[in-house]
């Protein structure tokens, strides 16, 4: 007798990119991902990136940031393939190999918020060709909880509202 066995497959998500720049060297970051993601559906307002120099040295000093969600509602074994294809962009706009763009594609699920990173780390786990996936929310009793290695601007008030947004479009 078997319990509880077999091959659940997963439900459907919604791709979402978090874009960062330097307006003084990309006009339009939408622009550039257009032809990959389609039009934008859903945008949170610019903010300014300050919390962090982690990228100041490769794209400068002014940079800005804002979450853009699509309607793309697919599996998530999507994600490495859009990874891969996200850093593909990035090196086309990139110039004596710094970046000037940075965009960190990731999916809403029913029950947690995940990025794509080509970097490993503890919290990560191996999705495929060199991409891993990284949980940043899970949602709790109605509302998404951060985590230890959550990032600060997934924090935000308003991006919260974001994902929650997306997250309906998803159900």
């Amino acid at each position: 007798m078997v319990y509880g066995g077999g091959v659940r497959y997963p439900l459907n998500v919604i791709y979402f990119n978090a874009i960062l720049y330097n307006p003084e060297e990309i006009a339009s970051p939408d622009d550039c991902i257009l032809s990959l993601f389609g039009p934008p559906i859903l945008k949170t307002k610019l903010f300014r990136f300050s919390h962090t120099d982690y990228y100041k040295k490769e794209m400068g000093e002014d940079l800005w940031k804002y979450f853009v969600g699509y309607n793309l509602i697919e599996s998530p074994d999507r994600l490495a393939l859009y990874k891969r294809l996200t850093v593909e962009i990035e090196m086309l706009y990139s110039r004596l190999g710094k970046r000037l763009l940075n965009i960190d594609v990731g999916y809403v699920a029913h029950e947690k918020i995940v990025l794509a990173s080509t970097k490993n780390f503890t919290h990560r786990i191996y999705i495929d060709e060199g991409i891993y996936g990284d949980v940043q929310l899970m949602r709790k009793k109605g509302f998404y909880e951060c985590l230890d290695w959550t990032y600060n601007d997934y924090k935000y008030d308003f991006v919260s509202k974001f994902f929650e947004k997306m997250r309906s479009l998803v159900l």
